[in-house]
Formats: C-alpha cells, structure tokens, sequence
C-alpha cells in the first residue's frame, strides 16, 4: 500500500500538468481574447456580414400632378335682344268707355290695349282728332313737339283722356268718336261708347276753331 500511494500519486499529477499544458497550447493559438465588455461575434452573424445585401426596393415613382391649366378669362356676351320697334295701329285697339260734359267741352274716356304678339314703343301723346261715324274730322288737334314713349307689352292696357270743345259744324253722321294720329302718319279710330251716340261739343263760338287735346297715355 505504501508503494502504490505514491505512483498513483504521481501518475495523476503528471495527468493535470499534461491537460494544463494542452489547454495553455489551445488558449494561445486561438489568439488574443476579446475586449472585456464585447460581445464575441457568432458565426451566423459572420455569414451574414459577408453575404452581399440584397438591393433596396426602389420607392414607387408618385406621378407629379399637373400644372393647373389656366384658361383665358372669356368675358361673357350678352345674347342679343331683338330691338323694340314702334307700335302698329294694326297691333293695338282702342275704345269709348266713357263720354262725360264738362263747362262747354266733351271728355271721352279711352282704353287702349296691345292685342298683338310682342312689345311695342307707344308715343304718350299723338294729335287727336274728333271724327264721326262717315269717317269725317269735325275737329283737328295738333301734333306734339316732344313726347316721351311707353314699351307696351303684349295685353297691356293703357287709358287716357280727351277733350274736345266748340264743335259748331252741321249735325254728324253718328256715331261720334275720337282717333289718334301717330308721329309715322298711322291713324287709330277707338270704337265708339255707343253705334247711335251723335252727342257733340256745344259750339261756344261760330267764328272760334274747335279745340281737342288729349291726357298723356298712362297705365
């Protein structure tokens, strides 16, 4: 027992120095160890650094947007309006509505329409005339210099007086009425109040001219 403590003794140490020899060989051919703190670097992430990166994704090209185009400004154009001409007896009507006496003098009432289809320019005052049924002018009025005009619409209706005084001429062919004569030379006769009326003026004066004005035409 004595002689084998010893062998064994030194047969197991000789077995630590050969290890500590062999691990001192490895230590030094793996080379400096790293820095305290680092991380040591694992193959994978070696492969990985040394694979080429794949190329980045182009970004998708976003079209611009357009210039907003600029149009020239077009300045609007009134539509043309057909222009307004003057009134034709033939497009109008006239009426007596009403015959009153008043200090020697006669007054007609008259109504007169535009019975056509479109607006018409109207002088507010014409000559009048005094006229009877035969189509005789007992009395002659005078034109006027200056007149303003009416646009009278299809159905409008306008009204205006006459007055007339010292009609001294024989008896008339009934009926008696009243008639305008426009600026162009058109005469307008309005129908008489009534078929047999031969009501006239009283003369106040055989060596006196008759008078006859009229109201302006009014609505």
């Amino acid at each position: 027992m004595r002689n084998r403590f010893p062998v064994a003794t030194l047969t197991g140490a000789t077995l630590v120095l050969v290890v500590v020899a062999v691990a001192a060989f490895a230590i030094g051919r793996a080379g400096p160890s790293p820095l305290v703190g680092s991380s040591p670097s694992s193959p994978l992430s070696a492969l990985a650094s040394s694979e080429p990166s794949a190329p980045a994704s182009p970004a998708p090209s976003v079209p611009a947007s357009p210039a907003p185009t600029t149009r020239p400004s077009v300045s609007p154009v009134a539509s043309a309006r057909p222009a307004t001409g003057p009134c034709h007896a033939s497009s109008l009507a006239a009426r007596i509505t009403l015959w009153e006496g008043a200090a020697g003098s006669r007054i007609a009432h008259v109504e007169l329409r535009n019975t056509g289809t479109s607006p018409c320019l109207l002088d507010a005052l014409d000559r009048p005339q005094l006229v009877a049924g035969d189509g005789s002018v007992r009395i002659d009025g005078t034109s006027p210099a200056t007149t303003d005009q009416l646009t009278v619409a299809p159905g409008d209706v306008l009204t205006t007086l006459v007055s007339a005084s010292n009609d001294c001429k024989p008896a008339p062919v009934p009926p008696i009425s009243v008639a305008f004569v426009f600026h162009d030379g058109q005469r307008l006769v309005a129908k008489p109040a009534s078929p047999t009326d031969a009501d006239t003026p009283p003369c106040n004066g055989a060596g006196s001219p008759g008078m006859i004005d009229m109201h302006p035409w009014a609505r």
